[in-house]
């Protein structure tokens, strides 16, 4: 790290776990339970529904006009993005979810209580999904995992968006929360926290260059979306995966343009645009 700054992003450790369109009944079957939820004393049972946001926003613009039919999402927790995003058949993934599974599953809506990799290894079969949404584990290693499987689960008009792909500051870079919660001893004012989930893009970059990719970082939290598209300016940035898994939030400053910052609604629809002819 710089000059003054303590080493606090030395460790990569584990921090956290990590369908169809909802009918009436089962919407409103998912809200009374939250709602009972909502009324116990503090500290007791699980939040309450949470609105839609940005994730399932993005998601459902993407659904709507590629007319997906199958969804992906690793990293579920509470579910606010997976309940919102309309689409006829969806596979959860998480180790530990924070509602139960078994009053939302059906025919089309699966929850599968492992790991990733577990489900990357025996529960997959061979599926394809039209989207996938990465929201897993905070860490560089297990995301770019979990992105060299899911690709293996696409097919060529799928999209696939990783969340937290740009940190706010140095502390938000922290692959662990113990290093990010340093923030306030060291004079740090922010409370994001992303980890190092930004070294996923240059990996991207320098060794897919048969996928394009642009990070959305308006409206919401920083997600990048990436489709199967040839790069015709290809050329490697660190050309390393080892100097990639190196990088630091300083070696990030000095690279921003491989972000492919983009506008929300011009990022959504230059996928669109990429996508519609295949």
């Amino acid at each position: 790290m710089g000059a003054g700054l303590p080493d606090i992003c030395n460790s990569i450790e584990t921090v956290r776990g990590s369908g169809k369109n909802w009918g009436n009944a089962m919407f409103k079957s998912f809200l009374k339970n939250n709602q009972k939820k909502q009324e116990t004393p503090k500290g007791e049972g699980s939040r309450p529904l949470q609105k839609a946001h940005f994730s399932s926003r993005r998601l459902n613009v993407l659904a709507e006009k590629l007319g997906a039919k199958s969804y992906l999402e690793i990293g579920v927790h509470r579910g606010r993005t997976f309940f919102h995003t309309s689409v006829a058949m969806k596979h959860a993934v998480d180790p530990k979810f924070k509602f139960d599974p078994a009053e939302f599953e059906d025919e089309t809506t699966r929850f599968f209580a492992m790991t990733s990799d577990d489900y990357f290894r025996n529960h997959a079969d061979g599926q394809k999904f039209d989207l996938v949404f990465l929201d897993g584990l905070h860490v560089f290693e297990q995301t770019f995992r979990d992105f060299c499987s899911a690709l293996t689960l696409t097919h060529d008009r799928s999209v696939i968006i990783i969340d937290d792909t740009y940190p706010s500051d140095v502390y938000s870079a922290c692959p662990d929360l113990a290093g990010a919660s340093l923030r306030d001893q060291y004079g740090g004012t922010g409370r994001g926290w992303h980890g190092d989930i930004f070294k996923m893009i240059f990996a991207i970059h320098d060794f897919f260059p048969m996928l394009s990719y642009a990070t959305i970082n308006t409206g919401g939290n920083p997600q990048t979306l990436v489709w199967r598209q040839a790069r015709q300016d290809f050329k490697p940035v660190l050309n390393s995966l080892e100097g990639v898994s190196r990088m630091t939030w300083f070696d990030l400053q000095r690279h921003l343009d491989t972000m492919n910052f983009i506008e929300e609604k011009a990022g959504l629809d230059r996928v669109v645009a990429a996508l519609a002819d295949k």
